[in-house]
């Protein structure tokens, strides 16, 4: 296996006003959470459809500021051919405007400056997105040979707009108040046309508990927030809180952390596997199959939280070949919990590396892939303990062990 990573920059912060006291908030682009050390209100971000950002202008400048967009995306390419996985972090900014002159990307600007969100009553004019993420992905991916499979998980992409101005028949960057090109009559209806819908705006969600209203606890890139009073978890996919199934496995004796991992049972068309015993032929695995294997139903296991493509490679593989069916609970105690960070529909992606990885027979794997079909049927959120051994966290059962290095790393993704 390969790996290599694409221009990381780690994570850029947003500058806003809390909506309750107005106080002054910085916030990590991974966070969505919004925590207020004044008024200590919390509340979860929402935005209508992407985040969308915007690199203020200096203050105090007279003139109309244009708003260019350019994608930001952060996520794990995975690249299959001739049975070798290869994988890379990706993290990027590129021009999503369809103007060739423009610079084609924001450079180191978002990494010195703070972003805002873009709200209602901003200033200005906001170009059109004229090339799409799935444009850009792919003009990434054209580098590899047409004959292997690609995957992208863990991908998070927000639109970050760049301030320009006109003056005598020159666009400058408005932060640098340098020319950037020659102002050209057939670029005037992209740069313009006044695209601002109202709908940009991001919304705030109470963090109470729909059914005990005790405050919901998780950290502030948590995609998943935890009620201790009632035992109850819950998400945010669209308006308001919804309820996460989960479980916890028991632990053992001694400190405690519970990581969180996605269970999936899934309906796979093109393929043979719907039991424990299908995945045993499968992997050509030196074990006997039972009676019982064959009529036990197969879930495929993946981390919800970001961690580095050889870890989740390693642990997607590890956990769905052992298939944990440890006893399960709804308690964690008073042990610390690791925040869901990589969402159910990003572990579902997942699901054909999983196969691939497991697989011996490598040609068969590149003829099979291309044509599964997968249906998730069924899924439970579940927390396993890991017991913490100074810098590293271990599963004592399935010998699993993750640095806390990694899993700052993770973060960071």
């Amino acid at each position: 296996m390969i790996s290599d990573t694409y221009n990381f920059q780690g994570s850029w912060q947003i500058e806003h006003q809390c909506p309750q006291c107005g106080a002054p908030v910085v916030l990590d682009e991974t966070d969505h959470l919004l925590a207020c050390s004044y008024c200590r209100t919390k509340l979860y971000l929402v935005p209508q459809g992407r985040f969308r950002y915007r690199l203020p202008p200096p203050e105090g400048m007279a003139k109309e500021i244009l708003y260019v967009p350019y994608w930001r995306y952060r996520g794990l390419s995975f690249s299959i051919q001739g049975g070798d996985v290869t994988y890379r972090v990706i993290d990027m900014n590129l021009l999503a405007a369809g103007i060739k002159s423009l610079p084609s990307s924001l450079g180191l600007r978002p990494q010195v400056l703070k972003l805002k969100f873009i709200a209602p009553a901003t200033e200005g004019r906001f170009a059109k997105v004229r090339k799409t993420l799935q444009n850009l992905t792919e003009g990434l991916l054209q580098s590899k040979p047409s004959d292997s499979l690609q995957f992208m998980i863990g991908d998070a992409a927000s639109l970050i707009y760049a301030p320009f101005y006109r003056e005598n028949r020159t666009l400058f960057d408005a932060i640098l108040r340098h020319p950037v090109m020659p102002w050209d009559e057939t670029y005037a209806a992209d740069l313009l046309e006044k695209d601002h819908p109202a709908d940009w705006q991001v919304r705030f969600v109470s963090t109470l508990c729909p059914e005990c209203g005790w405050d919901l606890q998780g950290g502030k890139d948590a995609l998943v927030l935890l009620c201790r009073n009632c035992r109850t978890a819950w998400n945010c996919p669209g308006s308001s809180l919804e309820k996460v199934d989960f479980s916890v496995m028991k632990g053992g004796v001694g400190p405690v952390v519970y990581l969180p991992f996605w269970r999936m049972k899934s309906r796979i068309e093109g393929v043979r596997l719907q039991s424990c015993a299908d995945l045993i032929r499968l992997a050509n695995m030196p074990r006997v199959v039972t009676p019982s294997q064959e009529g036990a139903p197969l879930y495929f296991w993946a981390p919800a939280f970001k961690v580095n493509p050889a870890l989740f490679l390693r642990w997607t593989r590890q956990m769905t070949a052992y298939q944990p069916a440890d006893e399960l609970r709804e308690t964690f105690g008073e042990a610390s919990v690791h925040p869901v960070t990589l969402s159910l529909a990003e572990a579902v992606d997942s699901i054909p590396l999983a196969i691939a990885n497991l697989m011996m027979d490598k040609r068969k794997m590149m003829q099979l892939l291309p044509d599964l079909r997968i249906t998730l049927e069924d899924s439970l959120l579940v927390y396993q303990p890991f017991h913490v051994r100074r810098s590293e966290l271990i599963h004592e059962k399935m010998g699993l062990v993750i640095g806390r290095q990694a899993l700052a790393f993770g973060a960071e993704l």
